[in-house]
């Protein structure tokens, strides 16, 4: 039996800013696969912790090296609950908005540069009700031919504080 073919290709990820105060960023998975697409949130680009997980870089105007933000050790529920997945149909997108909290604002001036990257770590090219907590926990032990990952990164963003 074939595998199907990587989805991974086909999500294409965008950041935007929706507000200056709180300083709010919102990013989108839009799914430009011809098929159903279904992901786990956990460390994907939807995933709000993303500033305390090391998935976004914001350097302030003029710094040559990004904010040292603190990483938090996130312990998740596993297997992951059916609402820890995310379906897309085709030409359907999702999206999460991320409050940047104050200790992050304050070390801004006007302007900063904003990057989202890391890594998917299971997609499906399934129904997110195909999508089982064995079959999650049998992907941890053994390579599953049904289920991707793979990295995904945005283009700088130029933000701006109030």
């Amino acid at each position: 039996m074939e595998s199907s073919p990587n989805p991974i290709a086909g999500l294409r990820v965008a950041v935007k800013q929706t507000s200056t105060y709180p300083l709010t960023i919102t990013i989108t998975v839009v799914n430009d696969n011809d098929h159903t697409v279904t992901f786990l949130v956990y460390n994907s680009p939807l995933d709000v912790a993303a500033p305390s997980i090391g998935l976004l870089t914001i350097t302030p105007d003029g710094a040559s090296e990004p904010l040292d933000l603190p990483k938090l050790q996130i312990q998740r529920q596993w297997p992951p609950s059916p609402e820890s997945l995310i379906q897309l149909e085709p030409s359907a997108s999702q999206t999460a908005e991320i409050v940047l909290k104050d200790f992050v604002t304050s070390k801004l001036t006007k302007k900063a540069s904003v990057t989202l990257k890391g890594r998917w770590d299971m997609v499906w090219n399934k129904q997110k009700d195909a999508v089982t907590a064995e079959m999650m926990e049998q992907a941890q032990l053994q390579l599953d031919p049904d289920m991707f990952s793979g990295s995904f990164a945005t283009e700088g963003l130029e933000i701006f504080a109030a």
